[in-house]
């Protein structure tokens, strides 16, 4: 090996432990494909941010629609909202507590006879909680 090659490989490598005492970890580069949750295992991201996607036309049809948005919203996002708030609860229980309780709102919302009118922006708060608790968990939160 030349000296040039001995300095460049020397550098990569100590650019390399640099990396991993920097939060590095030993974690592949790139965002994550799965999430451990405790008790449970790993699960896959793309079930999350499926739910996030959702959300953009839950918000949309909150605010077109709120009246019929119930039963969407139950039978899509819902669970793996929740599941998004138990993956985050380990390491930023800030925002899982921030996101349950944005929900609680946006649920009161929904389940009202009429709906109010606020419940266009209660969903867009509810995204906005899914976005910034997916950004924690190092996850992209999908585009609208």
């Amino acid at each position: 090996m030349t000296g040039a090659r001995r300095t460049v490989v020397a550098g990569l490598v100590a650019l390399a432990v640099a990396g991993a005492g920097c939060g590095g970890g030993g974690h592949p580069a790139g965002p994550p494909t799965e999430l451990p949750l405790p008790g449970a295992g790993n699960i896959p991201v793309s079930q999350v941010t499926t739910a996030a996607s959702q959300m953009c036309g839950i918000v949309a049809q909150s605010r077109s629609d709120p009246g019929g948005v119930l039963r969407p919203f139950y039978a899509g996002p819902h669970d793996s909202l929740h599941l998004l708030a138990a993956l985050a609860n380990a390491k930023h229980p800030a925002q899982a507590q921030t996101l349950l309780n944005v929900m609680l709102t946006y649920e009161a919302a929904i389940a009202a006879t009429p709906p109010p009118a606020a419940t266009g922006a209660d969903a867009a708060a509810l995204l906005a909680a899914v976005d910034t608790t997916l950004t924690a968990l190092g996850v992209a939160a999908p585009a609208c």
